[in-house]
């Protein structure tokens, strides 16, 4: 019996000793869990706020004894202003904050084994200023032709930058050098859009910016010269067309010739006609301005067109940069005479057939190929073939330069009484010549021909020694001959003689004198433009 009593005394210590260590382990285990902290800080650590007076506040656990509560605030002591309500404490009547950091520190003591002492400080700033905001772009007031329209500046570092318009808005976040950028899509016309920037202690600054939004190019259509019409009056076309959407006051026009740029001009410059023609040869031939313009309507000049098939292609640009632009193609023939004008693909007449006899005679032309008088792909690659043996570019268009080649330069000699005709880079032809007497020397220099007449009239010169001579009208006796060729030399010209006796010496009045068949031959050879180079 003494035995069992000794094992249940045992038994029983064990078990108390046992549910003391529990109510120990459960005690401490509550007090773990219950220490008291402060919680839901205001001012939020790390914040900003623009209020110079924020609240400040926290929390600590419900029914905790708060021994020896100290509340400062930037290191002063604000203990005496704090209001306690359900476990939220909050500073009643917070003294004003000047802009900058601050700090908040909160301690108290606690019947809490774990939490004897409880202390909690934290940070934030007070900024009452607007953030610096500037917009670059767009221009305020400017046209823009697409509408996604990039906006760009710069805003305070981090602040939320954002671009509103009737119909959305869209945002960014400036970086950390303050510069932000956005597209926002607007709509059509006169747009008024805010952009607002608002730093992180919610302060905001607000720019405005009005920009017009117009991706509709002009209305444009031409009306003359119609698409494949035959230009035989004027190789200098006015394009007459008209801008039903906008004022072609407003609008930049340009042309190009066959891809070649001829013109430009701006609408705010065109004169004003009283009356528009309504055909373009009447008002064409050069003496028309750039451009015209009568309301809706313009004519437009594109200098002078070669001869054969034409592509003309006009455009007009808004203020906004959107384009428009159409093309009609024309065919000029209004030139017979080879030299005179340029000639492209298409054109025909005797030129033409002069131009197949020159590349033959160069023998760039095919010894099969008619003499057609039309500018057809077997005379576009002759033409070729002969601008690149002579270094000329291979547009296959005979150009001045190609002209220049072709029908050459006259030379003449008047020690030698000579005149030679240079074509392809040698002498063609050598006539023999009179030259001005003593009295009336030819004058030497430089000169191009202006003038060709086939069976001229002769009028006294301006001269003494003509002052009582009459007019002689065309035919025998006729001292010009069958043919004049005149030049810029004042009153010089190459011209037949009915003297053939004087071919060769110093006769003339200054004029330089051939036989009548030859000068007739020449006639043929040259044309206006070509150069005329007079030598001692």
């Amino acid at each position: 019996m003494q035995v069992l009593g000794s094992r249940r005394g045992g038994l029983i210590t064990l078990a108390i000793a046992a549910v003391a260590l529990i109510v120990a382990v459960a005690f401490a285990v509550w007090q773990l869990v219950e220490r008291p902290t402060v919680t839901a800080a205001v001012p939020a650590p790390g914040s900003a706020v623009s209020d110079p007076r924020p609240t400040i506040a926290f929390e600590v656990p419900e029914g905790a004894r708060l021994g020896d509560l100290r509340v400062r605030v930037d290191g002063r002591d604000a203990t005496g202003a704090v209001r306690a309500s359900d476990g939220r404490l909050t500073l009643a009547a917070p003294r004003k904050l000047a802009d900058g950091p601050h700090s908040v520190d909160v301690s108290f003591s606690s019947s809490n084994v774990f939490a004897r002492t409880v202390s909690r400080s934290w940070d934030f700033d007070v900024d009452t200023a607007a953030p610096a905001l500037a917009v670059a772009a767009p221009e305020g007031g400017g046209l823009i032709a697409r509408r996604s329209v990039k906006f760009r500046g710069t805003a305070e570092a981090g602040a939320a930058v954002a671009v509103s318009y009737e119909g959305g808005s869209r945002e960014a976040t400036a970086a950390s050098d303050g510069s932000w950028e956005l597209v926002a899509r607007l709509p059509e016309g006169r747009v008024a859009t805010t952009v607002t920037g608002t730093d992180a202690a919610g302060n905001s600054a607000a720019r405005r910016r009005v920009v017009t939004v117009d991706t509709t190019a002009p209305d444009l259509a031409l009306s003359a010269p119609a698409a494949g019409e035959q230009l035989t009056e004027t190789d200098q076309p006015l394009v007459y067309g008209s801008i039903a959407s906008d004022s072609p006051r407003n609008l930049t026009f340009t042309a190009k010739v066959n891809g070649r740029a001829v013109t430009t001009a701006k609408g705010r410059d065109a004169t004003s006609p009283a009356e528009l023609e309504a055909s373009y040869g009447e008002a064409a031939g050069g003496e028309a301005s750039t451009l015209e313009v009568d309301g809706k309507r313009f004519a437009l000049a594109v200098g002078t067109l070669p001869q054969g098939r034409n592509r003309i292609t006009v455009a007009v640009r808004d203020r906004a940069g959107n384009v428009a632009r159409t093309s009609t193609v024309v065919n000029v023939n209004t030139s017979e005479e080879f030299g005179a004008v340029d000639l492209s693909a298409g054109a025909k007449g005797a030129d033409v057939v002069s131009l197949q006899e020159r590349l033959r005679e160069a023998k760039v032309y095919p010894k099969k190929a008619k003499l057609s008088g039309v500018l057809d792909p077997v005379t576009v690659k002759s033409v070729s073939r002969y601008q690149k043996r002579y270094d000329l570019p291979q547009t296959g268009v005979v150009d001045a330069r190609t002209r220049s080649a072709m029908i050459g330069r006259i030379v003449v000699n008047i020690g030698q009484r000579k005149l030679r005709l240079i074509r392809n880079g040698r002498v063609w032809k050598t006539y023999s010549i009179a030259v001005g007497a003593p009295a009336y020397p030819t004058p030497t220099g430089d000169y191009e021909i202006n003038d060709k007449q086939v069976d001229p009239i002769w009028y006294p010169p301006d001269s003494p020694w003509a002052a009582e001579l009459d007019t002689i009208p065309a035919g025998p006796g006729n001292p010009l001959g069958t043919r004049w060729i005149g030049t810029t030399a004042p009153a010089i010209g190459i011209h037949g003689t009915y003297a053939d006796s004087s071919i060769g010496t110093a006769a003339s009045h200054g004029c330089m004198r051939m036989h009548i068949p030859e000068v007739e031959e020449l006639f043929e050879e040259v044309a206006i433009g070509m150069k005329v180079s007079i030598r001692a």
